[in-house]
Formats: C-alpha cells, sequence, structure tokens
C-alpha cells in the first residue's frame, strides 16, 4: 500500500484543520500531512470547551480539532496528520498509538533526541483531564528524559462512504511556546534547524511501522475543494469553535 506524503508550508489554523479533514473523508488512500502554522495558534480537543480559554487574549487564534485530546500551543514545531483506513492500523486503540509512538521515537533518536513511550499512566481519550495536551503526560506519550512530554496525539475513528477511517494528529515541539513552558522541545538537545531532517525520518519511519511504500503527493483537486468547503463552513465558523 502506498503512504502519500503531503509537504506543505505554515498556513492557518482553520485551512491546516480542514485540509485534514478532507484527507480523512475523501478516497480511501493513506496520507501522512506534514506542517505548522502561521500565526502560531490554538486548537482545542473536539470536546473541550471554549471559554475555559479565554485567558489567551482575542489575538490568539483558536480552531477545534476534529480530534479529541488537550488543547496545544501550536508554534515553532514539526506537525503531522495521518489520514489511512482503520484496517491499517490495529483494532485496539492503545496499541495503534504504541505502534505510531515507537516510530516518532525512533525518529527522534535518529536525530539525536533522546525519547520514550511510557508504558503506565493514563490511557489516551479523547475527554482530558487537563485543559493542556502537555501539563500530564500518560500511557503511550512520548516524554523527554525528564518526563516533560515533547509529543503530543489525538486521533479520531469515523465511518465514511469508503469504510472506516484513522485520523491520527501529531505535535513535535521544536521551540518551547511561551504560552505552554512545561512542555519539552527538540532545542533543548539538538539544534532547532534540526526540524527538516526530522520531518523526512519521521516520514520515514511511519511508512516502515505501517509497513507502506512512502510516495511524495499533494491534495488532489477533489480534496482541496472539500479542503475549501470545511473551512468555509466548519473551521472558519465562530459557532463550530464555540459549540461548547
Amino acid at each position: 500500500m502506498i503512504l502519500r506524503r503531503i509537504d506543505e508550508p505554515a498556513i492557518a489554523a482553520a485551512a491546516n484543520m480542514a485540509r485534514d479533514e478532507a484527507l480523512l473523508l475523501e478516497g480511501d488512500t493513506a496520507a501522512l500531512r506534514l506542517y505548522s502554522w502561521a500565526p502560531h495558534s490554538v486548537s482545542l480537543g473536539y470536546f473541550q470547551r471554549h471559554c475555559d480559554f479565554a485567558d489567551l487574549g482575542p489575538d490568539v487564534p483558536i480552531v477545534r480539532r476534529l480530534t479529541g485530546g488537550g488543547a496545544i500551543f501550536h508554534g515553532v514545531e514539526v506537525t503531522y496528520a495521518l489520514a489511512l483506513p482503520a484496517s491499517a492500523l490495529p483494532t485496539d486503540v492503545e496499541a495503534s498509538y504504541a505502534r505510531l509512538h515507537d516510530a516518532v521515537v525512533a525518529a527522534l533518536a535518529d536525530i539525536d533526541v533522546a525519547a520514550v513511550r511510557l508504558e503506565s499512566g493514563a490511557a489516551p481519550g479523547a475527554r482530558p483531564t487537563s485543559r493542556w495536551c502537555f501539563a500530564d503526560p500518560g500511557r503511550h506519550d512520548i516524554v523527554d528524559r525528564s518526563g516533560q512530554k515533547l509529543v503530543g496525539s489525538a486521533q479520531r475513528r469515523v465511518r465514511t462512504q469508503h469504510g472506516a477511517r484513522v485520523l491520527h494528529h501529531g505535535s513535535i515541539v521544536v521551540e518551547r511556546p511561551k504560552a505552554t513552558p512545561f512542555v519539552a522541545a527538540i532545542a533543548d538537545q539538538v539544534a532547532a534547524t534540526r526540524q527538516s531532517e526530522l520531518r523526512e525520518r519521521l516520514a520515514q519511519r511511519i511508512a516502515a511501522a505501517l509497513g507502506m511504500e512512502l510516495r511524495p503527493d499533494q491534495l488532489t483537486p477533489e480534496e482541496d475543494a472539500l479542503a475549501s468547503m470545511l473551512q468555509r463552513d466548519r473551521y472558519d465558523s465562530d459557532a463550530f469553535t464555540r459549540m461548547r
């Protein structure tokens, strides 16, 4: 099976979330999208309350993700979205996290960043106990040598016209944001400029973990059109962002 690798520049939060959902819904392919955020933004987990983040102020863009979990302040980071048939991952959610996170740990080791996947703690859940994703590491989370969380992840499984599919979001911190000083960052261990190398190794490691052949690609015209519609009707919508 082919894993489409889609590398994109930094774009606005709503556009990022719309493009990820389009990859989830349109077609039956497996795709790995690598990107970042401009301007830096906060993404809320699907089940979080918007009012809990009023202290951020009006100048911080906020978007609601399709995936659950806690909020993430997206600053200087490597973000990835994996959209693929559910059959490509273990049916057990925890096992699917373990497989993907072991690939991420290996990619980090490839660029000399020491990290481990936790074997104990709270299991991944759609409804977080803390408002920030990185605040309380749990089972299968990736942490640095000091125990601080380095990678934020969330997953959503849906049934589409093409069958059962999965969207897995991942956020790898490159430089620690001032808004969330409790996170770990790869710049604590290596030069931040190695993030481009991390993208390369991340794509290769995830493809290997899935047993897929990596192939450079871009959104199809159909996916691009769906993303534009989703951005307009959902992710740019104040009603959706403030739905909880």
